[in-house]
């Protein structure tokens, strides 16, 4: 008969750690890079839309506009997280992923007026 809950039988810190089911979800350099692959699959989709000068409008406002002020706020989120170190941050390169989400809002936006 085994106890689960004797001092002995519990499992140390670094082990639960590595146990962590979500832990795959808390990468934010992995999140960073998928979220600029959809955001360029959307923005070759959106253009590929705007051939019709009567519809584009409505595609800009009704689909590009409220993309825009979502990818916004996540190349934002990104430039907090991945922009300084941190415990959870402990890989270098912060400027360059800061430099790609202000690289990437201006590019989302630049692309929504000219388009």
């Amino acid at each position: 008969m085994r106890i689960f809950n004797a001092p002995e039988a519990q499992p140390d810190e670094p082990d639960q750690q590595a146990d962590d089911p979500l832990q795959r979800f808390r990468n934010w350099r992995g999140f960073m890079a998928a979220a600029v692959a959809v955001n360029l699959l959307f923005t070759y989709g959106m253009l590929n839309n705007m051939g019709d000068t009567g519809v584009a409008i409505w595609f800009k406002v009704l689909v590009w506009l409220p993309f825009n002020a979502i990818a916004t706020a996540l190349y934002l989120v990104f430039m907090i997280k991945l922009g300084k170190a941190s415990a959870a941050n402990n890989q270098t390169g912060g400027p360059i992923y800061a430099l790609l989400s202000v690289f990437m809002i201006g590019a989302n936006w630049i692309m929504l007026i000219t388009a």
